[in-house]
């Protein structure tokens, strides 16, 4: 007697689905060996025309696209190096003419300069605790108490962004003509006193590279031994 089920024309019991097919084929690679007809009969659609194609040039169009966006992506992160370069030449230049600098004013005043020209930060103020007989040019402001005590209580930490509004801005950049935007405000250690370095900018979604709180460390940093060096 004859199994019927072992007949060509009889129906599978089982259906494979799409995700069995391609199981199965992954773990046969070698599937298509001697069996070239196959491949060339093989009719696929084709990605953006919708035509059918050969799985030849299927995958020749897929091997392109794949080109295509890896030399997307690489030419995105050689940009974003060379824009990190300029970034960090820039600061190099920076601290440069930073240590140039002959007197507490003059350092502020190659901060308003170089800050200005070389990352577009227009709004600087240098809150100091000042010895003396110091009489404080903008943009270095004398740190008394009262401001010292908002600063401490707004700051969680020792380098901080925080968002403008116009009450803000005037308090904390005297004459300002900002009315919103973002500020980081990095606190200066100034041996028995201490200080704040605050940048600002008008926009509130994004912040020049400068203004990091990385960045912003390191000039503090910079600014601060700078400080030490003229009040010695």
């Amino acid at each position: 007697m004859t199994d019927d089920s072992t007949a060509p024309d009889q129906p599978c019991s089982e259906r494979l689905d799409a995700d069995q097919v391609s199981d199965w084929l992954s773990r046969h690679p070698d599937f298509f060996e001697g069996r070239e007809a196959l491949l060339a009969s093989m009719q696929i659609a084709h990605p953006q025309t919708g035509g059918a194609v050969s799985l030849v040039e299927r995958l020749i169009a897929t091997l392109r696209a794949r080109t295509e966006q890896a030399e997307g992506q690489y030419q995105a992160l050689l940009n974003a190096a060379r824009h990190h370069d300029q970034q960090a030449g820039a600061m190099r230049a920076l601290t440069l003419s930073l240590l140039q600098a002959e007197s507490s004013d003059a350092l502020a005043q190659t901060l308003t300069a170089e800050l200005g020209e070389r990352f577009g930060v227009a709004h600087l103020a240098l809150w100091r605790q000042l010895s003396n007989g110091e009489w404080p040019q903008p943009p270095t402001y004398a740190l008394d108490v009262e401001t010292d005590q908002w600063l401490a209580s707004t700051l969680d930490s020792a380098c901080e962004v925080l968002t403008l509004d116009r009450t803000m801005a005037e308090r904390l950049l005297p004459g300002t003509l900002l009315s919103e935007g973002r500020c980081t405000v990095v606190r200066l250690a100034l041996g028995e006193r201490h200080g704040y370095l605050v940048l600002a900018h008008p926009d509130r979604t994004g912040l020049p590279w400068v203004m990091a709180p990385d960045n912003m460390t390191w000039l503090g940093e910079v600014a601060s031994r700078l400080l030490l060096r003229y009040s010695s």
